[in-house]
């Protein structure tokens, strides 16, 4: 272990290889002409764990991801996918009064559907992801960011954040696709307060910039209120609820626009021992469409995982998702849906087999973007072991 003035520091590494025999519906995320096929999938990964002396977890995670299709037909389908996370399940301490709250992600795939499922989507620090299916499209997202938290006394905490992510479509099949490369740089201030053991308030205000490649970019400016109850030692509540306001800036044929329209987030986290979940929900406005455009998201989610036995669990994680343009009409209008459910059997210390079915169904009454469905069942053999550093 080892020791500074402000946190004790476990770390933990944890290498691991996944084997797995799935079948997709459809693999070339068409939206007509479905191909099937039965794959087979190898993901080698690294993970590094720290945990706190207040049992806060950092974790630095990557892995590389192959799948190779069996029918040939489905072939030129096979992708390769590079996925790196950083994230953490709470406030890290820097010192007894400061803390930061990181989240950093990168997802490098032609594989649409792992792109809609290893997108952050809920993260309380970066900016809202699109969980859109852009079809058999090469795209890398990346983001990161930092919350940091001042207690200035024992009942009132200032907090700054400051976020990035962009979006690129290096493939050569975007052309006609409407599929544009953007970016997003924000951040906000708030101050809350702690009126009691269980309850916190305050107020927030922030702003992002959103820049697009040959078209207008835009600016976002949001301020509200912050609100926390610890409802039990289990069941925590945290939302902010406030209006936000955009505006597409003057271009070349373009006028300006702007529009304001009420905006909010919450989360809700349950832990006990053996189960956790986290409902989560936001309606804000969005840079990262895919397409060029600002839109208006709704989305809500959903993460389960139980332990049903010392060897038997079961997970669930799924999320919904309308985005529609702010300022063009008809453009994007997309109402996106995931889900995973599986079962885990872990009966020897570094080996669990598991079964998992995927669902993902999108449709898109706009000019860009397509309708698709696609489901998949899959067997896994993943083999891992932690080892403990200090």
């Amino acid at each position: 272990m080892m020791a500074t003035d402000a946190v004790a520091v476990n770390m933990e590494v944890n290498p691991s290889v996944r084997l797995q025999e799935e079948w997709q519906s459809n693999v070339f995320a068409a939206s007509a002409d479905e191909i099937s096929s039965f794959g087979t999938r190898l993901t080698p990964g690294l993970a590094f764990k720290f945990t706190s002396v207040d049992n806060v977890m950092l974790q630095v995670s990557g892995n590389y991801e192959k799948i190779w299709y069996h029918d040939a037909e489905a072939r030129n389908a096979d992708s390769n996918t590079w996925f790196f996370r950083i994230n953490s399940t709470g406030g890290w301490k820097l010192t007894p009064v400061l803390s930061i709250l990181p989240s950093v992600y990168f997802v490098n795939t032609s594989n649409s559907y792992r792109r809609t499922e290893l997108v952050p989507s809920g993260d309380p620090v970066v900016s809202s992801v699109t969980i859109a299916n852009y079809g058999n499209t090469k795209s890398q997202e990346f983001g990161g960011g930092g919350g940091f938290d001042y207690l200035a006394s024992p009942n009132l905490t200032i907090g700054i954040s400051a976020n990035y992510s962009e979006q690129r479509f290096p493939g050569d099949n975007v052309a006609g696709s409407g599929l544009t490369n953007s970016a997003q740089t924000g951040g906000s201030a708030s101050v809350s307060y702690l009126f009691s053991p269980r309850t916190s308030l305050g107020i927030t205000a922030g702003g992002e910039h959103q820049t697009y490649e040959n078209n207008p970019d835009s600016d976002t400016l949001s301020g509200g209120f912050l609100f926390g109850h610890q409802f039990s030692p289990a069941y925590r509540f945290d939302g902010t609820l406030g209006v936000s306001n955009i505006r597409q800036k003057d271009a070349p044929g373009i006028p300006g626009e702007q529009k304001t329209s009420p905006s909010g987030i919450f989360n809700v986290t349950y832990a006990s021992e053996t189960f956790t979940a986290n409902v989560f929900g936001s309606y804000v406005y969005s840079g990262g469409s895919g397409f060029g455009e600002a839109t208006r998201q709704w989305t809500t989610g959903l993460l389960v995982s139980d332990k049903i036995t010392r060897e038997w669990s079961w997970n669930f994680s799924g999320a919904y998702q309308v985005s529609k343009s702010v300022f063009t009409s008809d453009a994007v209008n997309l109402t996106t849906s995931y889900g995973t459910a599986g079962l885990r059997y872990q009966g020897w210390e570094w080996v669990s087999l598991d079964l998992t079915g995927n669902l993902n169904h999108q449709t898109s009454d706009g000019q860009l973007g397509n309708t698709v469905d696609n489901y998949s069942a899959i067997f896994g053999f993943t083999a891992g072991k932690s080892y403990k550093i200090f």
